[in-house]
């Protein structure tokens, strides 16, 4: 398998797929920093859980605002800001950790505030790819941007902050505060100008200016049934996927006898399968009905849970994850394409917010949901639950998406 960069994809395109590489490097070391760092002060799977719970709050609190601010000013302009502000925080948690004054509480604040402006580079890159390509390339764009991630935060970042977190703490953490930095760098050499046409300037209280921006893209995204369909089952997916991540460090040390470093590994095979699931939706996206795709992606993933629920070796263990990665990879690819499709650019960053919202709200239920029952049934037991609910969303949902999308 040979993956690269799509030709034909103008120069501001790459710089943008660069600095989504470079940061997501940064991104994949912290990511699994930050399980090894809470495992190694509690062993409580409800309290690990809070540090996955933390990485999820924030979208309420931003969500208009986030979505708001990508629609009305230039995107490039908002990601370089981001990108400087979470520089210092990622460097702030360096300092901390290598202090060692780290408890679960500051894991979680920083876990927060990077989040927190996770939400407002996402409004504002969700815009920014279609402005960048031609619609004809849309697939292969995503594919591309989807292939850069994974690799970097999975496939290479999560091994080699395990690997950094063994010789030091610290050291993930300051590696992910110089990509920010690169990350800025990258996206501040971008040309042109990305602010959307701007739609008439609401009137009135700036709380009721909000609610309008907010009703604008809930009512664009719910008003469209292969939109609102796709939205549920990404609830649902999310719901799945994040009990089983909230647990994952105690279901690979405990079940499965792995170190740190094989943890680490373990996460890597799910970035394997992405960038394999990366690759297939680039070639097969224009070639098999989107609508079967998704399906597809979403049997995948419950065969993945079943099995990872079954077996008690790492080799097996990584097939089902490596199937996991490449579900995941498949939908949200597919999902990120239909949305950018059907929906024009001047509300593309309150629609896709507001999207990412209803699915964040089912990651945290899922969150709290692994914690609480790995404490009281096993930590197997939450893979079980999982299988069951995605047998559900492709029962009830998965077979109207196709037969109605």
């Amino acid at each position: 398998m040979h993956w690269r960069l799509p030709s034909g994809l103008d120069g501001n395109f790459r710089l943008l797929w660069f600095s989504v590489a470079v940061s997501g490097l940064g991104d994949g070391m912290r990511y699994v920093a930050f399980p090894l760092l809470a495992s190694h002060l509690t062993s409580d799977p409800r309290k690990i859980a809070l540090v996955f719970l933390a990485d999820q709050l924030p979208w309420p609190l931003v969500m208009v605002t986030a979505g708001m601010t990508a629609d009305r000013f230039d995107r490039r302009r908002i990601m370089v800001a981001l990108d400087s502000v979470r520089v210092l925080i990622a460097a702030w948690l360096a300092v901390v950790v290598g202090l060692e004054h780290v408890t679960l509480a500051v894991i979680c604040v920083a876990t927060a505030l990077l989040d927190l402006a996770q939400r407002f580079y996402l409004g504002a890159a969700a815009g920014l790819v279609p402005m960048t390509v031609r619609r004809l390339d849309r697939d292969r764009a995503n594919a591309a941007m989807a292939g850069a991630s994974v690799t970097a935060t999975l496939l290479l970042g999560n091994p080699l902050g395990a690997l950094l977190f063994d010789m030091h703490p610290v050291l993930p953490f300051g590696v992910d505060a110089l990509s920010f930095l690169c990350s800025a760098v990258l996206i501040f050499s971008i040309r042109g100008r990305f602010r959307a046409e701007r739609p008439p300037e609401p009137t009135g209280p700036v709380r009721h200016q909000m609610l309008r921006q907010f009703t604008d893209g809930l009512s664009a995204l719910w008003g469209h049934p292969l939109l609102r369909r796709i939205t549920l089952l990404s609830a649902l997916y999310d719901m799945v996927g994040m009990s089983q991540v909230a647990i994952g460090i105690l279901f690979a040390r405990n079940e499965l006898g792995l170190s740190d470093t094989g943890f680490g590994l373990l996460v890597a095979t799910f970035g394997l399968g992405a960038l394999i699931g990366s690759v297939l939706v680039g070639r097969w996206a224009n070639r098999i009905d989107r609508r079967r795709l998704l399906l597809g992606a979403l049997c995948a993933a419950m065969v993945a849970s079943l099995g990872l629920g079954l077996v008690d070796a790492w080799l097996p263990a990584g097939v089902f994850i490596l199937l996991y990665g490449a579900s995941a990879t498949a939908w949200r690819v597919n999902a990120t394409t239909v949305r950018q499709n059907l929906m024009p650019n001047r509300l593309l960053g309150r629609v896709t917010m507001t999207q990412k919202l209803l699915v964040r709200c089912g990651a945290i239920v899922g969150t709290v949901l692994g914690g609480l029952v790995a404490h009281h049934f096993g930590l197997r037991a939450v893979f079980h639950v999982g299988t069951v609910l995605l047998l559900v969303g492709v029962v009830v949902g998965g077979r109207r998406l196709v037969a109605r999308g």
